[in-house]
């Protein structure tokens, strides 16, 4: 079924099979034939048709059997007829008309559909029910009020008891329809109290009480509808289903499926949502949901309506099925938007009060929603938070003034509004900046652009921006004042179960390291805490996941940077680690083993140098040992059957085999465990990476990062001619890959030297080994990716020293045409990327379709 329009979905029912009755099928097409009408308003035929439809799903009028599909379409009908009947009541009824004019709050950002219809998939987070709002605002019909005979209200009085009838239907495609239907009938509902109450128009005064009659039975309609989702939301809380701690899915051999909708628990949350979001009766009074349900708002655990809030907050923080979570998530957003709407300063301090059991409960919500394994919930809880965080910012400004100078001039704006909230809510707000998740990512940092950027940044400026012109330091300085409880949180996520988590913890501790441990004001607040960081991130060394060991590793010496005397107690187990992470199976993770090296000769100086060193002279001629092997042998041994059978398959659902964090269970959706034996060659590799590092950080004495660190000619060169003898072995398949690794990393330890010292005595070391790689001509059988990166490397050394200098020596040894052939498919790439509409390596390709030739 299609329900991203209204035709699309009347012409799918013609599709289904088994086919449907000849009734429905007639019927279809009869609506079909109505939607191009002009007046659709006005249209008896239409709306009586739509209402023949639904009855036809809910086998009202027929013996045969009962199909779900024409209600599901009847029902997309009506979220689309009342929507454009919204859209073409007169401006002032509408709420963002209102809350433009009022300076009040319009959150523009939230609320398209659920992708089932009604406007296509919410962009920035979970997806919600769609209501009217933005097709409304999207739409450019004239503004048509109803008349009290319109067919509108007919379908207003039959509404109620159909969406109250289908709202646990068993199909739960049907079930998110009504939930869209719940949120156009009380947007309509709403908007029509607007207009009758600003409306000036209406001279005839029977016909204005004729007009309040109906829309005094759809607020009755409307309130009905409220009370059935209620009711039924109620009774699925009282089941009491299997929380998260004991629920049998926890475990990988668990029989519950924690990754479908839950009953109808999902879709009730749905329509509750699109419901609040619908009710916008203007300046609190009828038609506002804060103003209407109050009781719900403010109501303890031991109260009659005490089992609301907690049962939001058990869905959102308890319940197993992480739908659920999602959908909870935003009933509560959605509640906030409410209280904003209401401009009552009685509904202000729901959010504001620390007491308040509103406020408390979404603190709750805040602290399992933004650290939630699903990245689905952590996404709604992120849409929540940031909600939220606007919410306390308006009321803040609006109750002190827009003045940056204020009683709290050391805090900025956002510890002065959150209060109590700050040392829950910053520490997830910073590690969701670095979630693996791209969504969750973008989202967050985004939200912490919002809420500390200022006008003293730059519109794409990233980190914590820092700015002594902004109140309070701006972000850095918040997160300054709140190192305890963030490091705190931080260590503990680096033992989290989810290994994008730990990932993200780590490079969180590395950005603290680099923006805050390295600025003059704040380095001083981190001080305390540098010991209980580097635990956490020298436990996150032994994990199997790999990413989480390469971000460990670069974290550890950005620290040693800006806390070397605090590091130095572990500086041995650090340098333990690093070495080991420098012959790692991950290519990755030996390149940043060696820029943390770096690191640490940079903090520590001579003595850390001669270690260094040592390790290099120890690595580099570890490939001579590499077993010999052929290449044939080595495509055989990774193409073998035996070792690619029987084992475990790994999916992206909760129910997937736990990956372990160095021994202890841990949760993930992919597998990022390379358990093969290290290889010799692969040392070879991480010293390669090493030598870059101190060549670029310690050329010489007018460029290096510590003037009593040198890397001069009688420590260099030697180590340089051994790596070229390594280099030429090609008893083992890998040797490729090493000559590749050597061929990316030449050219800047080239320019890190300078032209007349690599080309009086480096480059005569190389130069016979780029000459064989730069075609294949020799029958060496070097990879495409080794004969690119000689090319790569030819090139980028002859801008260095001269492509006259460079073509010398390599016609000395016969290669000056293969350097001319490269120089030339160079120029012809670079050529390409200059042109519109071409591709790298081949002329007028299209990934869309064949060549174009011209006449």
């Amino acid at each position: 079924m299609d329900f991203s329009t209204v035709d699309r979905a009347l012409t799918s029912l013609s599709r289904r099979h088994p086919a449907l009755p000849d009734e429905v099928l007639n019927l279809s097409k009869h609506l079909l034939e109505l939607l191009p009408s002009e007046n659709l308003a006005e249209n008896d035929d239409y709306a009586r048709s739509i209402i023949h439809l639904i009855e036809l799903g809910s086998g009202a009028s027929s013996d045969a059997t009962v199909r779900w599909e024409p209600l599901a379409v009847g029902l997309r009908l009506i979220v689309d007829y009342l929507e454009k009947r919204t859209s073409e009541l007169p401006q002032s009824a509408q709420l963002s008309a209102a809350a433009d004019e009022a300076g009040d709050y319009n959150d523009e950002d939230e609320g398209t559909g659920l992708g089932t219809g009604g406007g296509g998939v919410y962009a920035e987070g979970p997806r919600i029910p769609k209501t009217a709002a933005e097709t409304a605002a999207a739409l450019t019909l004239k503004e048509l009020p109803p008349t009290s005979s319109a067919p509108v209200f007919q379908l207003m009085t039959e509404l109620p008891s159909i969406l109250n009838t289908n709202v646990e239907h068993a199909e739960p495609r049907v079930r998110s329809l009504v939930a869209q239907a719940v949120g156009a009938y009380a947007r309509y509902a709403t908007s029509l109290l607007n207009w009758l109450d600003s409306s000036t128009d209406i001279t005839d005064e029977a016909e204005r009480k004729k007009l309040q009659l109906a829309a005094e039975h759809a607020q009755v309609g409307r309130r009905n509808i409220h009370a059935t989702i209620l009711l039924s939301l109620k009774s699925h809380l009282d089941m009491k289903e299997p929380s998260r701690e004991n629920n049998p899915s926890a475990a990988s051999d668990g029989a519950l499926d924690d990754t479908t909708g839950w009953r109808a628990l999902e879709t009730n949350l749905h329509a509750l949502a699109s419901y609040v979001d619908g009710c916008v009766g203007k300046n609190g009074g009828d038609g506002s949901y804060v103003n209407e349900e109050a009781a719900l708002f403010d109501s303890a655990d031991t109260d009659e309506n005490g089992w609301f809030l907690t049962g939001l907050q058990h869905c959102c923080v308890v319940h197993v099925n992480r739908h659920v979570r999602a959908a909870a998530a935003a009933v509560l957003g959605v509640l906030i938007k409410s209280c904003m709407r209401s401009r009552d300063p009685s509904h202000e301090d729901l959010l504001v009060d620390e007491d308040s059991p509103f406020r408390l409960v979404l603190k709750e919500t805040l602290k399992g929603t933004l650290a939630d394994n699903w990245s689905q919930v952590r996404m709604a809880g992120s849409v929540l938070g940031r909600r939220f965080v606007q919410a306390l910012l308006k009321i803040y400004k609006s109750r002190n003034g827009d003045d940056e100078d204020g009683e709290d001039e050391d805090l900025t704006v956002f510890e002065s509004a959150a209060g109590d909230l700050v040392p829950m809510l910053l520490p997830r707000m910073c590690l969701n900046r670095f979630y693996l998740a791209q969504g969750v990512k973008l989202y967050s940092q985004e939200t912490w652009k919002e809420v500390f950027g200022s006008h003293t940044h730059a519109a794409d400026e990233d980190g914590l921006h820092s700015s002594v012109e902004s109140r309070g330091g701006g972000g850095m300085g918040a997160v300054a004042r709140n190192a305890a409880p963030l490091c705190r949180y931080y260590s503990k996520m680096c033992d989290a179960d989810n290994h994008a988590v730990r990932e993200a913890a780590c490079q969180g501790v590395a950005e603290l390291a680099q923006k805050v441990g390295q600025h003059p004001l704040y380095a001083d607040y981190l001080s305390p805490y540098v010991n209980m960081l580097l635990q956490a991130l020298l436990m996150c060394f032994h994990d199997e996941s790999w990413p989480v060991r390469d971000e460990a590793c670069l974290a550890c010496g950005t620290f040693c940077i800006a806390y070397a005397e605090e590091c130095r107690p572990e500086l041995p187990t650090l340098f333990e680690r690093w070495t080991e992470q420098l012959t790692d199976q991950i290519w990755s993770v030996r390149e940043d083993a060696a820029c943390a090296l770096g690191d640490a000769v940079t903090a520590y100086g001579p003595e850390m140098l001669e270690k260094v060193l040592a390790v290099i002279r120890k690595s580099l001629p570890a490939a001579k040992d590499q077993p010999p092997m052929s290449r044939e042998e080595y495509k055989k041994l990774q193409n073998d059957v035996s070792a690619h059978t029987g084992n475990q398959v790994y999916s992206c659902g909760s129910l997937a085999p736990k990956l372990r964090k160095g021994g202890a269970g841990r949760i993930g959706c992919s597998s990022c465990v390379v358990d093969r034996p290290k290889q010799p060659w692969e040392a070879t590799d991480g010293a390669i990476y090493l030598l870059r590092e101190l060549c670029t950080r310690f050329p010489n004495r007018d460029d290096t990062e510590r003037e009593d660190v040198i890397l001069g000619d009688n420590i260099l060169l030697p180590l340089m001619t051994e790596l070229a003898d390594v280099a030429r072995l090609s008893h083992y398949p890998q040797s490729d890959d090493l000559r590749t690794t050597l061929f990316k990393q030449l050219p800047q330890i080239a320019e890190a030297m300078g032209k007349r010292r690599f080309k009086g005595l480096y480059l005569d070391l190389f130069i016979e080994l780029l000459s064989k790689n730069l075609d294949d001509r020799h029958g060496t059988g070097a990879s495409q990716l080794s004969i690119h990166a000689a090319g790569q490397c030819c090139e980028e050394i002859a801008k260095l020293i001269g492509f006259g200098i460079m073509r010398g020596r390599l016609e000395a040894i016969g290669c000056d045409d293969a350097f001319d052939s490269v120089m030339e498919e160079r120029k012809r790439e670079q050529a390409m990327i200059a042109t519109p509409g071409h591709f790298i390596g081949r002329e007028a390709f299209s990934p869309f379709g064949p060549t174009v030739v011209s006449n």
